[in-house]
């Protein structure tokens, strides 16, 4: 287990993944309000939970919050963590998201249509199960991931991108990697 040391930058810099985290959930919120016959993700869908790579500043944001969760509970999903493979999220508990409160954007985001650019070109693709029997997506229910992301690593840059910073972590680690994590 790798021991970090938070420091009053980190800290700064999560409160800010947190403004984020909230403007994405306004966001997914509002679509699911306004396109709910539209959503089939529900509670116990996992069909794209897996053991993603996320950034550092989503990292340290997941293992803060086993801190706060029931010791019993924090040591199976560490167990987890330890023991699944990358097709497996650890953070999956009989279906259900352990840390839900806590997910990384990619977490949050999934299943809605997302705008993404492929070699140059716009891309919009959402859950299969999701805005079926339609003509279009309506271009109200996109989410430009590509904006989300750059604030992202902006965020992410200001807690791990100077050299001198305590934080020293890899370009992206594995949600299993993000919980193994220890923050003092």
């Amino acid at each position: 287990m790798l021991k970090l040391k938070r420091t009053g930058a980190i800290n700064e810099s999560l409160l800010d993944y947190r403004r984020l985290i909230a403007r994405v959930d306004r966001v997914a919120h509002r679509i699911r309000r306004k396109y709910s016959v539209q959503i089939a993700c529900h509670k116990g869908c996992a069909c794209g939970c897996r053991n993603l790579s996320i950034l550092p500043i989503e990292a340290l944001s997941l293992s803060g919050a086993l801190k706060i969760l029931p010791e019993p509970v924090s040591a199976t999903i560490r167990g987890r963590a330890a023991a699944v493979s990358f097709w497996d999220c650890p953070l999956l508990i009989e279906g259900a998201c352990s840390l839900y409160a806590f997910r990384p954007i990619i977490c949050r985001t999934h299943g809605y249509p997302l705008l993404t650019h492929y070699q140059g070109q716009p891309s919009i693709g959402s859950c299969r199960h999701n805005f079926q029997n339609i003509p279009s997506i309506p271009a109200d229910a996109v989410i430009d991931l590509g904006k989300i992301n750059g604030t992202l690593r902006v965020i992410n840059a200001s807690a791990v991108g100077e050299p001198d910073r305590v934080l020293q972590l890899p370009g992206r680690l594995s949600i299993s990697e993000a919980i193994l994590l220890e923050l003092e």
